[in-house]
């Protein structure tokens, strides 16, 4: 067996190693069904090469050898569009596809032209359309390295992989027939160099890993109708998530990409959560349009542009912002941008983009300006006591906290019942109801409705200075007093099971209650009955329990995301049990 035939069968070797390196580690069905068409054309004209040159096999008709030629060059013009344009492909498929329709037409007329594979590169039609393809992956790598600073690194690659082909397809070639000698007829020796590069490509810009995935069917509206990237401008993404768990409850396709699996309680919300590389931007654009190929339609939350201005840079943050917008208007689908912790110049940037920009209020804000309208100035005060007594921070109060915080007003009232009678009473009653009706329906309101701008924070305070001096008169100005002290009291006195009760449901959705009760069970307490040395045998006990239901969760993004609600469990309960809440 002569060099040249051992360097074509290794270069068939590798071509197979690659085929299946990225059908095992792929994420995007399509790219991996061209790059293995790609891959097994090369290998399969490779192999016939070899074997031909060693006289293994009869001799074959060059029609079908030469159509295996077409067909490697037409998918590998195919393979560089769909990784360059990723995003936009799935929907325009069809197009980049027409690259095969001369395929079997210029197949049939080879041996009617007389074109045979030695003769491939020469100057006819065939040899025309085999440089048309590879120039059209040349011109469009070239392209994409000027266009796209977020892929230029990527298009090197391409670019080096497309010129090995050039060069040890019609360049050697020629050189060959210059210098008298006979070519490989068929095989191009720099195919696993391309295939290489091609992979590399393919890899560092998959998909991230999506759970849990959703069954295909059909596709619902939802609240938001807009097909578009819109920013939501809050200080933390509270309504972003909200909107998520409400779209997928509603049957809607929803992703949400973090940087940590996001903290949601309905488990139709899928989630991807991107690796801590310098690729991050590119991939999230990868994930995003893959997704919404599959669930046209869908809604995206990208929780924060802040982590992919870190990893990938400003330039690649915001060029994703650009393309989720592209692929947001094609699938008639809507993406959610958060911008919550950009810098001030990044967000003058974005804001540049002409990008739908929504504002929402600040549920601690809105909530404090609620309780001013009937409690007057003490309102913070009150609220304060609301966070201490459930060892909640004031920026991790959304508008699921309302309910809690009624019934925590209401505990308060009560503790006032046999102090304060008659027409004061009457008038907290008054104040305490009033207060209740504007907190449910602020709680009630979705982003759309935020999105007006009708906050109770920038209501005119006229119509609320008659219910504060109407109170006022009830009151004679001592027992707001008492009613916050009352509050503070509560805080203090604030069912230890209610405390845990919150962090459980908080971690764990509904079911976090029944997780609770069981462990109070094991420990023989009734909820009434628990201290805080409790709290640190329930924060033990729930610690290997919940462990063990993480050890057997296969998927690794699930698995973290336990861990980490187990990890918060233990250590808000042990901050209650210390006293620090």
């Amino acid at each position: 067996m002569n060099l040249s035939s051992v360097v074509v069968l290794v270069g068939a070797a590798a071509d197979g190693w690659l085929l299946a390196l990225l059908a095992i580690r792929g994420r995007r069905p399509w790219l991996q069904s061209t790059f293995a068409a790609c891959a097994l054309s090369f290998l399969v004209v490779g192999a016939w090469s070899a074997a031909r040159n060693e006289g293994v096999l009869p001799a074959v008709r060059d029609d079908l050898v030469l159509g295996l030629m077409l067909l490697t060059h037409a998918l590998t013009a195919i393979l560089v569009l769909g990784l360059i344009h990723g995003e936009a492909l799935p929907r325009r498929r069809a197009v980049t596809f027409l690259v095969l329709v001369p395929v079997p037409l210029l197949a049939y007329l080879a041996p009617i032209e007389g074109w045979t594979v030695a003769t491939a590169y020469e100057g006819t039609v065939l040899g025309g359309f085999l440089v048309l393809c590879l120039g059209i992956a040349l011109g469009e790598t070239i392209f994409a390295r000027h266009a796209s600073p977020m892929f230029a690194t990527h298009a090197f690659w391409l670019s080096v992989g497309v010129i090995a082909l050039i060069v040890a397809g019609p360049i050697y070639t020629y050189e060959l027939e210059f210098l008298g000698r006979s070519p490989l007829a068929g095989a191009n020796l720099a195919a696993p160099l391309a295939l290489a590069c091609f992979a590399r490509v393919a890899l560092q810009t998959d998909p991230f890993p999506i759970a849990p995935r959703r069954p295909k069917g059909r596709t619902t509206t939802g609240g938001i109708r807009e097909a578009d990237a819109i920013v939501f401008d809050e200080r933390r993404p509270k309504y972003a998530l909200r909107t998520a768990e409400e779209e997928a409850g509603s049957d809607r396709p929803t992703l949400i990409v973090a940087r940590d699996p996001p903290k949601v309680t309905t488990s139709v919300v899928a989630s991807a959560s991107f690796a801590p590389d310098r690729h991050a931007g590119l991939r999230t654009v990868t994930t995003v349009s893959e997704f919404l190929a599959s669930a046209p339609g869908g809604l995206v939350v990208l929780e924060d542009l802040a982590d992919l201005s870190v990893l990938s840079g400003w330039r690649a943050a915001r060029e994703v912002a650009v393309r989720l917008r592209h692929v947001a208007r094609d699938s008639g689908s809507t993406v959610i941008l958060c911008p919550s912790r950009l810098t001030e110049s990044e967000r003058k940037t974005l804001r540049g983009l002409d990008l739908p920009w929504w504002p929402m209020a600040d549920a601690a804000t809105e909530i404090v300006a609620i309780l001013a309208q009937s409690f007057g100035t003490g309102a913070g005060r009150l609220f304060d006591s609301f966070c201490r007594g459930h060892g909640i921070r004031r920026e991790d109060v959304t508008t699921d906290h309302v309910q809690a915080l009624q019934d925590f007003l209401s505990r308060a009232l009560s503790e006032l019942s046999g102090v304060v009678g008659g027409p004061a009473a009457h008038g907290l009653q008054v104040q305490f109801e009033a207060a209740s009706s504007v907190l449910r329906s602020f709680a009630a309101q979705g982003a759309v409705e935020i999105a007006r701008g009708k906050w109770p924070s920038r209501r005119s305070s006229e119509t609320d200075v008659e219910l504060v001096v109407t109170a006022a008169d009830y009151w004679k100005g001592k027992e707001m007093d008492e009613l916050f002290a009352a509050a503070d009291a509560v805080s203090e006195r604030e069912p230890l099971f209610e405390k845990a009760r919150l962090i459980f449901v908080e971690q764990l959705g509904d079911a976090g209650e029944g997780v609770l009760r069981t462990q109070l069970a094991k420990i023989g307490k009734k909820p009434e009955e628990i201290d805080r040395a409790d709290l640190v045998r329930i924060a033990d006990r729930a610690t290997v329990d919940l462990g063990s239901l993480a050890d057997v969760v296969d998927v690794p993004l699930e698995k973290k995301r336990i861990q980490q609600q187990i990890e918060s469990i233990r250590q808000k309960l042990e901050l209650i049990a210390e006293g620090q809440e």
